[in-house]
C-alpha cells in the first residue's frame, strides 16, 4: 500500500512540474453529431472543449452549418471547414473556438464565451495549418488567446494571432511566437474564423477557412525548472511561499488529479488553502513564465 501511494505521489508531483497543456483535439479528428429535426439540419462539433456558432441553425430552418467536419485534411482523416453565411439577414462568420456557445438572440454578441481552464507553462509558439478562399476583400483569422479573471471581468493578457488576407489553395503552415506575459493566465482559447470581423457581423458570405493540426510548442528555455525548487511550508489552512516576489500563480493538485488555481501570492508570501479539503494535496508555485519556483510535500486539511 505504501508503494502504491508513493508511486501515485510521484506521478502527481511529476505532472505538476512538467505538465504542458496542449491544444485539445488539435488534429480535429473526433467530432460529435448534434441531430436536428424537421427543417432544422444536423450538425457536428469537434470534441474536447471545442464549440462553434452552429447552435444558431437550430433556430434558423434550413440553414447550413458554419462549422463542418471535412475529409480535406492536412493530416489524419479530418479537418474543420468554416464558412461565412447569412442567417436572419445577418453575417455569421464560420467560427470555432475552445469555450461555450449559448445562443442569446437578445444579445448575440454575448453568445460566445471563449476559454477553458489553463495551468502550467505558457507555450512559446502557436502552430497550425490553414487554407483560405475569401470572397471580395474579406479576411480570416486564427489565434490563441490567454486571459485572466481580475475579480471583476475577464481580461485578455495576450493574443497570438495570424491574419489571413490572401487565397491559398494548398495547406499553409503558420507559426506565431507567444511572448512572455506580465501575468500568469488562468484560461486559454483557440479561435478560428472565416471572417475576422465576424464578431461585429461583418464579412462576406461564402468566405471559407479550413484549419487543421493546431498545436502549442515549448522551447527548452521556456519550461526549464529550478534544479532544487524551494519548499512551501503548510500550517493549518495557510501556505507560506518562498521567493514570493517571483511567484505569479499557485496550483494545488490532489491524488485524483483534481486541480485548483489558488491565484496570486500576497506580499507576505501567504496563500489561503481553505479550498483544499478532502484528501491529500500538493502545491506548486510558478513564475510568470510557468517555471517552478517552489513546491510542497503532501498535506491534509481536515
Amino acid at each position: 500500500m505504501r508503494f502504491v501511494i508513493a508511486v501515485v505521489v510521484s506521478i502527481v508531483m511529476f505532472s505538476m512540474v512538467s505538465a504542458q497543456q496542449q491544444v485539445p483535439n488539435g488534429g480535429l479528428e473526433t467530432w460529435t453529431l448534434v441531430p436536428g429535426s424537421g427543417t432544422f439540419k444536423d450538425y457536428e462539433e469537434p470534441n474536447d472543449g471545442w464549440t462553434s456558432g452552429n447552435g444558431v441553425i437550430h433556430v434558423a430552418p434550413g440553414t447550413d452549418p458554419v462549422c463542418e467536419k471535412t475529409t480535406e485534411a492536412h493530416s489524419g482523416q479530418f479537418a474543420a471547414k468554416l464558412t461565412t453565411r447569412s442567417i436572419f439577414g445577418q453575417i455569421a462568420s464560420g467560427s470555432m473556438f475552445l469555450g461555450v456557445f449559448k445562443l442569446n438572440l437578445a444579445n448575440p454578441v454575448s453568445s460566445a464565451r471563449r476559454g477553458i481552464p489553463f495551468a502550467g507553462p505558457v507555450p512559446s509558439h502557436f502552430r497550425g495549418f490553414y487554407r483560405y478562399q475569401p470572397v471580395g476583400t474579406d479576411s480570416g483569422a486564427v489565434y490563441a488567446m490567454f486571459t485572466r479573471w481580475n475579480g471583476n471581468a475577464r481580461v485578455v493578457i495576450h493574443e497570438a494571432r495570424i491574419s489571413i488576407k490572401s487565397a491559398t489553395t494548398n495547406w499553409t503552415e503558420f507559426d506565431v511566437i507567444i511572448p512572455l506575459f506580465d501575468e500568469a493566465p488562468d484560461s486559454m482559447s483557440v479561435v478560428a474564423a472565416s471572417s475576422a470581423d465576424g464578431e461585429n457581423f461583418k464579412g462576406s458570405v461564402g468566405s471559407t477557412l479550413w484549419v487543421d493540426d493546431l498545436s502549442f510548442s515549448w522551447s527548452t528555455s521556456d519550461v526549464h525548472e529550478s534544479a532544487t525548487p524551494e519548499a512551501i511550508i503548510v500550517s493549518g489552512t495557510t501556505a507560506t511561499i518562498p521567493n514570493a516576489e517571483r511567484v505569479r500563480s499557485v496550483q494545488a493538485v490532489d491524488l485524483t488529479g483534481r486541480s485548483l488555481n489558488l491565484g496570486q501570492v500576497s506580499s507576505d508570501g501567504k496563500v489561503d488553502l481553505s479550498q483544499c479539503r478532502g484528501g491529500m494535496w500538493f502545491l506548486a508555485a510558478r513564475d510568470l513564465n510557468g517555471a517552478l519556483v517552489a513546491r510542497s510535500l503532501g498535506f491534509y486539511i481536515h
